[in-house]
């Protein structure tokens, strides 16, 4: 067993060569992260519908100027959610012991005046949670799994934003 997990690294360490040789470069590696921080800063998050939507906004904007940068705008950035909260698990006496929360996000990119659309996208999340007889802490379960879903589904628009613009700026 060993023996495998020595080959494994010796096979990576030989073609660590080959990766770097074809332009490969990690999308969260400092030099990319730097130039990816600038644009996302300058993207403006516009209003999103129901709570879930608000808090994916605050997390967003967070996440794209987490210093609070006064950071010229040059980008909009337009999500719709669609929200689902299923019942799972149903036992004899038709009480369900599972519930779920599910998103569906359209995500559009475009220039700060909305007339070019630089990147759209669909985004979707899932995050299951405990139906306990407490209602209380069932409604904590509900309310842990839309804050998971929400991030998840931040961290999907962050990756996708920043291989857009890295892409961008690797292209003549």
């Amino acid at each position: 067993m060993a023996r495998r997990g020595g080959r494994a690294l010796i096979a990576a360490a030989l073609l660590a060569p080959c990766l770097a040789g074809c332009g490969f470069q990690p999308l969260y590696g400092e030099p990319a992260r730097h130039g990816m921080e600038a644009e996302l800063a300058s993207v403006k998050i516009m209003p999103i519908r129901e709570h879930i939507g608000q808090l994916l906004q605050w997390q967003l904007e967070k996440d794209f100027n987490p210093d609070g940068d006064l950071v010229p705008r040059r980008y909009a950035l337009h999500v719709a959610v669609l929200i689902k909260q299923d019942f799972l698990a149903t036992n004899l006496s038709n009480v369900s012991s599972r519930g779920s929360v599910s998103a569906a996000t359209d995500v559009a990119l475009t220039s700060l005046d909305n007339k070019t659309i630089l990147y759209r996208g669909k985004i979707q999340s899932i995050a299951d949670y405990n139906i306990v007889p407490d209602a209380y802490a069932s409604e904590i379960g509900k309310s842990s799994a839309e804050k998971r879903v929400v991030e998840d589904i931040g961290q999907q628009i962050e990756a996708r934003l920043g291989i857009y613009f890295h892409n961008r700026r690797a292209s003549p």
